[in-house]
């Protein structure tokens, strides 16, 4: 095989390595990817089932301490706004998010503490104020605890409002009393929830549900609703919160391609490599079977050929015969000691040349070593057209002279050769013939 067809194949080779290489890198990563945002998923629902948690759990202690004041609101007693301070200070100290509580018998406020800044509250009737008498008729009529809101409060921020209905005949509930309110505060209590922390990559929303023709925006925007991830329920008293998870827009890309930055050097360096192998076998090859002067096939590349067509020949699996021709340069010592050994490496570069022009493509020129070359010819005719063809190559070459530093170098070569016959047993005997056939020529 030439070296211009291994070279097509080892580059065809390293084509499909690289394809292949690429494909596994390509899918090793997609499914390190996959595992990542499945692991990425995991930890957000996680997460986000301890925010329910973490939110229904500090909800429900506000509505608990809240409603606990309503055993003591029926009960008329001497220094009663005393007392309830007491008590309304006590479940603020416990909550931790209720900021201030208000008693409204007969929907009208008769208490709040604390009163210093609640005090304009006093004597609200919920009647005229059509947004929170609502949810109060709403508390009423379903006698259950509801929050509602958020509002935006007076002295600034936010507030959740727990409403609880109280009845002078509990549990029958039947008797109005009036309500309760807690004010949560909404800042404090979302600021408080550790779980939110581990969610600032997301979207999320809190969606008031209990009542499903109105539902309203507890927390974040609606729009994550659409499209969410997760969700999760805060169950109430009455009715409950929604906690949608989706994915933020700036964060919504969680592929990694650290596959990539550490696959594709390693593997360009395997193809650097693999291709510095290939070129320095290519190339150390073609170094081992041709001659460094005059660039044709050397000894071992003919003797390889040759020993490969004659076990061919020994199995008639060739048509035709083959020839061994056997050239040597005539006085070559002669060129060398007249023109110097410049000269003498011109003519050996040159001869080999035309030789070669001179045969066909599958035909081969050898140098021997020094100024012998050695043909091996593929004939399909008889040994007449084999001399005539020996004769017609000899002369080819040897009809003009070898121009050097403008000097005229006349060439003589003298010839012999052998054609393969049955009769010959092994290479090594064919080649003496042919060497045999030109020293006898060289003698006359």
């Amino acid at each position: 095989m030439d070296r211009k067809r291994k070279t097509i194949i080892f580059l065809i080779v390293t084509l499909v390595i690289t394809i292949i290489g690429i494909a596994m890198i390509e899918n090793i990563n997609s499914t390190y990817n996959k595992q990542l945002i499945h692991d990425i998923n995991n930890k957000a629902k996680e997460n986000l089932a301890a925010l329910r948690f973490e939110l229904e759990s500090s909800l429900v202690n506000d509505i608990y301490l809240t409603s606990t004041l309503a055993d003591i609101a029926t009960i008329d007693f001497e220094n009663r706004n005393e007392v309830l301070n007491k008590i309304s200070e006590a479940v603020i100290l416990k909550s931790g998010h209720l900021t201030s509580i208000g008693f409204a018998k007969n929907d009208i406020v008769d208490f709040v503490y604390p009163f210093e800044n609640n005090s304009k509250a006093i004597g609200l009737v919920y009647k005229n104020k059509p947004k929170q008498w609502k949810d109060i008729k709403k508390a009423r009529m379903t006698k259950q605890i509801l929050i509602s809101g958020p509002i935006s409060l007076i002295q600034g921020g936010n507030a959740l409002i727990v409403r609880v209905p109280v009845f002078y005949d509990y549990p029958n509930k039947n008797q109005y009393w009036g309500v309760i309110s807690g004010v949560i505060n909404y800042d404090k209590l979302f600021k408080t929830l550790t779980s939110m922390k581990n969610l600032e990559k997301y979207d999320l929303s809190i969606i008031n549900e209990s009542d499903n023709k109105q539902p309203t925006l507890i927390y974040g925007q609606t729009k994550g609703i659409n499209n969410y991830l997760f969700y999760e329920e805060v169950k109430l008293p009455y009715g409950k919160w929604g906690i949608y998870l989706s994915h933020n827009k700036n964060n919504a890309n969680y592929f990694n391609d650290s596959v990539r930055i550490i696959a594709y050097p390693l593997f360009l360096g395997f193809i650097i490599l693999f291709l510095s192998i290939v070129i320095l076998y290519i190339t150390n090859e073609h170094h081992a079977y041709h001659d460094a002067l005059t660039k044709i096939p050397n000894r071992r590349y003919l003797t390889k050929k040759l020993a490969k067509l004659f076990k061919q020949a020994k199995l008639g699996n060739i048509d035709g015969t083959f020839v061994i021709v056997n050239i040597d340069v005539d006085k070559f010592k002669n060129i060398n000691d007249n023109y110097g050994h410049a000269a003498g490496d011109k003519v050996l570069t040159v001869l080999s040349r035309r030789i070669k022009n001179n045969l066909r493509k599958n035909d081969i020129v050898a140098r021997m070593g020094g100024d012998e070359f050695l043909l091996l010819i593929t004939f399909k005719s008889d040994n007449q057209n084999i001399k005539n063809r020996v004769f017609d190559i000899v002369n080819d070459v040897t009809q003009e002279a070898i121009l050097f530093e403008g000097k005229q170098i006349p060439i003589s070569i003298t010839s012999g050769y052998a054609v393969y016959d049955e009769s010959i047993e092994n290479l090594w005997d064919m080649l003496i013939l042919a060497d045999k056939s030109m020293y006898n020529k060289k003698a006359y």
